[in-house]
């Protein structure tokens, strides 16, 4: 029973190595013919689609693409010590939660990947000095904020917010 079991894995290795061989040198043949042919297009589609990073923040992640922009976000949950004191631009739309133990109403805004498959986040506070509680835009809404990454604990955990932001 164990050199069956030792065969059937020994015949699938080798068949995964000479599955793969012959294939990708057509794979790049293929890939090398298509980017000579779009070299001129993708280089007009990038013009197009390039944005100027607002210098009045150290992250602009309105200036980034939707892969960039989710990476980013990514790393910033991963890495809040990373990021803390920055002042952060970001786009997308407004997801509000409420907690029916405290009542307590938090607003994010959320991002998608390339794909739309995936979303991320991140808590923002409006500046209270300019706004009211009405001012929140409302679940789904799209939205433009700038503001100032932070870190707070609350319940034992650290979470992440861009406080004292501004809407454009």
């Amino acid at each position: 029973m164990k050199r069956k079991i030792a065969f059937i894995l020994l015949f699938t290795l080798v068949f995964s190595f000479t599955g793969c061989g012959s294939e990708s040198a057509t794979t790049e043949t293929v890939a090398d013919e298509t980017t000579e042919v779009n070299t001129g297009e993708a280089d007009e589609i990038a013009e197009e689609e390039m944005v100027v990073a607002d210098s009045s923040v150290d992250i602009d992640l309105t200036a980034l693409s939707s892969t960039m922009v989710y990476s980013e976000v990514f790393n910033m949950m991963m890495e809040p010590v990373a990021y803390e004191g920055q002042t952060v631009k970001m786009d997308g739309n407004c997801a509000i939660y409420t907690d029916e133990e405290t009542g307590k109403t938090y607003y994010t805004c959320v991002v998608q990947d390339a794909t739309q498959c995936c979303s991320q986040g991140l808590e923002f506070l409006l500046d209270e000095s300019q706004y009211t509680e009405e001012d929140y835009p409302k679940e789904g809404d799209p939205l433009v904020i700038k503001g100032t990454f932070s870190t707070y604990e609350e319940d034992g955990g650290t979470y992440i917010t861009i406080k004292d932001s501004v809407m454009e």
